[in-house]
């Protein structure tokens, strides 16, 4: 059983999102900032909405492998392990989520976490050995 070119896509989109966001987690670790700022209409800061846009594409990501989203038998064991993975990296995030100020060192500790590591090996090998070529 091959990947389909729907869940390709959708596990792609769910890719760049984490990416866009870790990307920016590198950022925000390199600007020393103490607490958070809020910032904009709601009240959030950018750190938390993309620590929330990671999340979200876990879901997809999660949804994807409950689906059979890594194509056939022989994938069976990395899709269990990448699931694991997923909850980890969900777990991480949660707990950052939850804190009352995110530090850039909270997000340097994360971004060097061998978990979250592990996690975005899962997705770059997916990205370039499971699916369907661009």
């Amino acid at each position: 059983m091959t990947v389909s070119i729907s869940q390709a896509s959708q596990m792609r989109e769910a890719f760049e999102k984490i990416e866009e966001s870790y990307e920016f987690m590198l950022a925000y670790a390199a600007q020393g900032r103490k607490r958070e700022v809020e910032e904009g209409a709601g009240g959030e800061s950018q750190i938390r909405n993309y620590l929330k846009r990671f999340v979200g594409a876990l879901g997809t990501l999660e949804t994807a492998l409950a689906e059979g989203g890594l194509g056939g038998p022989e994938a069976a064991p990395f899709a269990e392990r990448m699931g694991h993975d997923i909850a980890v990296a969900r777990s991480v995030l949660e707990i950052l989520l939850a804190r009352p100020s995110i530090s850039s060192d909270m997000i340097d500790n994360t971004n060097g976490l061998i978990a979250l590591r592990a996690f975005l090996t899962d997705v770059f090998f997916v990205d370039q050995a499971v699916l369907p070529a661009r």
